[in-house]
């Protein structure tokens, strides 16, 4: 329901912001470039133990990633290849995040942690891998709480928190992620055996 409410609120928030860049003549794939290099930027905060600043740069790449997709949608300059793009560049972002998350987990000796993050990383590219390939079938899979959004803002509230919110969050998008990969799986299989139920025969 929060997250439901975000997806609303924050890009009404940053319409205006948008509008700017439209007239100003800036194209959504440079806003995509920017989030990008800001994850990185991020990433390597985390690395060197400044997890305050990478959870605040973090949440900075966000607002790029949301602007890119509203500027090419009000300016009419949505492409294929910006959308594949943007895809792409989230899955790098999100991969490079984690990494710099688990050299900073290393670097402490904390190995048991950095073994969780494995699991949340995985369950985070799984999330979106099934749903680009139900997509690719030809069914809608949206289904599950753990999406994109939820995941950096959870990653950024638990880096602002510092060692221990970063390890709290950790575990939960370890469990909550993987769970959602079996739920949109469910989903799909749910709704694929219902369209091929035969119908039934009401008798007369």
């Amino acid at each position: 329901m929060i997250a439901r409410h975000l997806r609303v609120w924050v890009p009404a928030i940053l319409q205006p912001l948008a509008r700017v860049f439209i007239r100003l003549g800036l194209r959504p794939d440079w806003l995509t470039a920017v989030g990008f290099l800001l994850s990185l930027v991020a990433a390597a905060a985390f690395a060197t133990a400044n997890l305050r600043w990478g959870a605040a740069i973090m949440l900075v790449a966000g607002v790029c990633d949301i602007l890119d997709g509203q500027v090419a949608r009000e300016g009419r300059t949505e492409t294929k290849f910006g959308a594949l793009l943007d895809s792409t560049t989230d899955r790098y972002s999100e991969i490079i995040l984690y990494f710099g998350i688990g050299a900073y987990l290393v670097r402490q000796g904390d190995w048991f942690v950095s073994g969780i993050l494995f699991f949340a990383l995985s369950g985070s590219l799984m999330v979106s891998y099934v749903r680009a390939r139900a997509e690719g079938l030809g069914e809608d899979c949206k289904v599950g709480f753990m999406q994109r959004p939820e995941r950096l803002v959870g990653l950024a509230l638990g880096g602002l928190y510092g060692h221990e919110g970063l390890v709290i969050i950790l575990v939960v998008l370890a469990v909550t992620t993987n769970y959602t990969v079996v739920e949109r799986l469910a989903h799909i299989r749910n709704k694929q055996k219902s369209e091929t139920r035969p119908p039934t025969i009401q008798e007369s």
